[in-house]
Order: C-alpha cells, then sequence, then structure tokens
C-alpha cells in the first residue's frame, strides 16, 4: 500500500492523474512501474510541460525534481509536526479550515498558495528545507503548495482521517530510504 501511496501522490502532484493511472504497482527499479518508474521518468525524463501557474509538470528540468524530492521531505514534516491530525489542525488555526477540508473530504480539494505554506510552516522551516535542496525558499512553498493537499487526499480517500494514515506514511518513507538505500 506504501508504494501506491506514493505513486498516486507523485502521479497527481506531477500531472499524472489523481489514480495514477497508467502506473502499475510495485516499487520496482527507478526505470520500472509504481514509485520507481514515476520517479524515474520526473528525474531522468524529458522535460514536461508548464501548466497555468508556471510549475513544471513530469520530466526533469525545475519543478518536477523538485515536487519528487520535496515528497520525502513534506512527508517527514507532517511525522515531525505530531502526524497529520495534528497538521491540518495547524493549517485549520493559520485560517486554512476551508482548505484542509477539502484535502480530507472526497470532492475536490481545494488549492493551497505558497503564502499559506509559509504561514504554516515558518520561513525557518522553509529555509532549512531550500538550503537542503539547494532551491529558494519559493520554490520550496510552491511545491509544498502543490504536494500537501495531494498527500492528505490520498491518505483520506474515505473522507476521514483513518486511524492508520501516519502508518501509511510511516511505511512510504520507508519504501523510498529502502528504494535508495537510505538506512534510518
Amino acid at each position: 500500500m506504501s508504494s501506491d501511496f506514493l505513486s498516486q501522490i507523485l502521479g497527481s502532484v506531477l500531472g499524472r492523474g489523481a489514480g495514477a493511472q497508467g502506473m502499475p504497482g510495485g516499487l520496482g527499479g527507478l526505470g520500472g512501474g509504481g514509485l520507481g518508474g514515476v520517479l524515474g521518468s520526473v528525474l531522468g525524463g524529458g522535460r514536461g510541460q508548464q501548466d497555468d501557474r508556471g510549475i513544471q509538470r513530469g520530466g526533469f528540468g525545475g519543478k518536477g525534481a523538485i515536487i519528487a524530492m520535496l515528497l520525502p521531505l513534506a512527508m517527514q514534516w507532517v511525522q515531525r509536526n505530531g502526524g497529520l491530525g495534528a497538521v491540518l489542525q495547524k493549517f485549520r488555526q493559520k485560517g486554512y479550515s476551508q482548505q484542509a477540508s477539502s484535502w480530507v473530504s472526497t470532492g475536490d480539494n481545494e488549492p493551497l498558495d505558497a503564502q499559506a505554506v509559509t504561514d504554516v510552516m515558518g520561513s525557518n522551516e522553509l529555509s532549512q528545507l531550500a538550503r537542503q535542496l539547494g532551491v529558494s525558499e519559493d520554490e520550496v512553498a510552491g511545491g509544498m503548495a502543490q504536494i500537501m493537499p495531494q498527500v492528505v487526499d490520498h491518505l483520506t480517500p474515505s473522507g476521514e482521517v483513518p486511524q492508520d494514515a501516519d502508518d501509511v506514511l510511516g511505511a512510504g518513507l520507508a519504501s523510498i530510504d529502502q528504494m535508495f538505500g537510505r538506512r534510518g
């Protein structure tokens, strides 16, 4: 389930459809299906296209690679901040209740803008992530604004926060670590 979860998020964020259609399950190698195939195409593929906000979709060449690199960092951020329920509460406390509720619901996800990410995460956290990735804070905030709705959406498929949401998140991170030979 964790590799399917990761494939679905990356597929959604990178413009490959909400269900990551056409991507077989399983991690596989970087050239294979599932998460491996998605990351392989993002990190080694063509240039992709920009969406109406100037965000690169698919392929290497800007935002697609940043999104792929940010996904595990976003997942770690959720864990460090108390898990999915606590992060949703942070968004609500900062005035983004409507957006957070839409990500959990079974309807369409309301978009999040980079300023909302800055409000919730704080500039210190964004600065640290930007340094870690070698990109600007604006790029991190923009990428996180795309990732967070998808992470929440895919963790809450039935319109509520399941009890195992944080376990699924942890398993996804473990899959990424295993895929890249990192040890916890």
